[in-house]
């Protein structure tokens, strides 16, 4: 990465620069000279060609279901995914609370109403998503055990291997055991396996 700014990032492939539009939470985590690589989405208009990237999976197919509700657009979607973890934006959908949406700058009530009426018809269609979401919800014991999790999936665990790595190794560790501890733990029996 060669730049932060305000809601992206400038990145240097092959001496080509390119602005990608990121949530709040990867830009926060990147640093200047750090290497990273992300999942994009090109938005091609007639004046604009805009990249949005992501470090997960989970949150890229978010980013594109909320693409497809009507009315949202690319500056919306992301104003989501950054506001929300993919957990907390399936319990928002599923529990129809279209208060955590409308707390999210530019979302209004009638187009918080619209996200969860039509991504409720999307999430009963997307089988996998569902069970994203719901690992994600059930590993949401604490604030650590998310920076793990999201550490262990920046590196390209699966979810349902970093969910397993990170217990293993919160049992081996304890409870008290910094997140640097459980992910340096988690990696090992990984590379064990």
């Amino acid at each position: 990465m060669a730049l932060k700014g305000a809601g992206a990032i400038a990145l240097d492939v092959g001496g080509v620069g390119y602005a990608v539009h990121v949530p709040e939470p990867v830009q926060r985590r990147l640093a200047v000279g750090q290497e990273v690589t992300l999942i994009t989405h090109c938005h091609i208009r007639e004046d604009a060609f805009t990249i949005f990237g992501f470090l997960r999976e989970e949150d890229k197919r978010v980013f594109d279901m909320l693409l497809g509700v009507s009315g949202i657009g690319p500056k919306m979607a992301m104003a989501v995914v950054s506001a929300m973890s993919v957990a907390e934006f399936g319990r928002a959908v599923l529990e129809s609370d279209v208060e955590a949406f409308t707390k999210i700058s530019g979302v209004g009530k009638k187009t918080a109403q619209r996200i969860v009426l039509e991504m409720k018809a999307k999430l009963g269609q997307d089988a996998e998503l569902k069970a994203i979401m719901g690992e994600d919800a059930d590993s949401g014991e604490s604030g650590d055990r998310d920076d793990v999790m999201d550490a262990l999936m920046a590196l390209g665990c699966t979810p349902g291997e970093a969910k397993k790595a990170a217990s293993g190794a919160r049992r081996d560790l304890g409870a008290e055991a910094a997140a640097e501890e459980i992910v340096r733990a988690a990696l090992r029996s990984l590379a064990r396996v």
